[in-house]
């Protein structure tokens, strides 16, 4: 799948779809599109004041949140994963911040090892190839792929 593909399936065929399996390539061409976007509009938007700034990349950020979470779910269902895996990061992010404001500091710094190495996983997971044939979310997009050319 192309860039052009990726972008197209993600924001026009499956803007809000969460069922079914999405390929590597779909996922990180998607994936720069949208670091893409926002690097291009926090340029656009730096001579404008803060809030407004601010606001309007909220909007863009919101409007690309529902397809960059099914592209995701659609990834963990490649692996044979149910999309529950998408709350990972977000575990991770809440063990890093109770740990940060724990006494001692001793915990901050185990809470920041143990919240990096979750998100390296959940990387390492995203990352590895779907499984092959069609599993319980449904045919291999690889294959699907493979058909079309």
């Amino acid at each position: 799948m192309t860039f052009v593909e990726a972008v197209h399936v993600c924001l026009k065929d499956k803007y809000c779809c969460f069922r079914g399996r999405a390929s590597r390539s779909e996922f990180w061409w998607f994936s720069l599109c949208i670091g893409l976007i926002n690097l291009g509009a926090n340029l656009l938007l730096s001579p404008l004041p803060r809030g407004t700034a601010m606001g309007l990349n909220f909007v863009i950020s919101l409007a690309l949140l529902l397809p960059n979470l099914g592209v995701t779910v659609r990834r963990l269902h490649d692996r044979n994963l149910a999309g529950w895996w998408l709350l990972i990061p977000i575990v991770s992010l809440l063990l890093w911040l109770l740990g940060r404001g724990a006494p001692g500091g001793e915990a901050g710094s185990a809470s920041a090892l143990l919240s990096l190495s979750m998100c390296i996983c959940y990387l390492a997971i995203l990352s590895m190839p779907g499984t092959a044939g069609p599993n319980r979310f449904g045919p291999d997009p690889l294959a699907a792929e493979q058909a079309r050319d």
